[in-house]
């Protein structure tokens, strides 16, 4: 149980640390949208389907893959054990809401952090 929670939290910072460089690099991005007139409503909307599709990609490989590596384990164990192959639908659900919740809370704290920058100084630095 502990080598699953140790495996979770390594995911979960994993993500955290993919969001936050992601809106890190775009920063000069956003503040040009920002100066053109987007406005705040805008990139929250923006950042949220971003969020989205991150979700989308994640959930649609990590599920494919995952139910190809039960499937093999399952038929290497067929011998062994007189289990059936089932599906945990109740799993993968709470499996998706988790990855969701962490991707959002992931832009929430990345957008929070770059709210407080000024749009001229932003655009003015070319740290890159």
């Amino acid at each position: 149980m502990l080598l699953y929670g140790l495996i979770s939290l390594f995911s979960i910072v994993n993500i955290f640390n993919i969001i936050t460089s992601s809106i890190e690099l775009r920063k000069r991005d956003l503040a040009e949208l920002k100066s053109l007139g987007m406005s705040e409503k805008q990139i929250n909307k923006m950042l949220f389907l971003e969020g989205i599709f991150y979700g989308i990609d994640s959930i649609v490989y990590g599920a494919l893959i995952s139910l190809v590596i039960l499937y093999v384990m399952y038929l290497i164990m067929i011998d062994t054990t007189v289990y059936a192959f089932k599906f945990q639908v109740v799993n993968m659900l709470l499996a998706i809401v988790a990855v969701y919740l962490v991707i959002f809370i992931a832009m929430f704290f990345a957008k929070k952090k770059n709210a407080k920058n000024n749009i001229i100084d932003v655009i003015r630095n070319e740290n890159i």
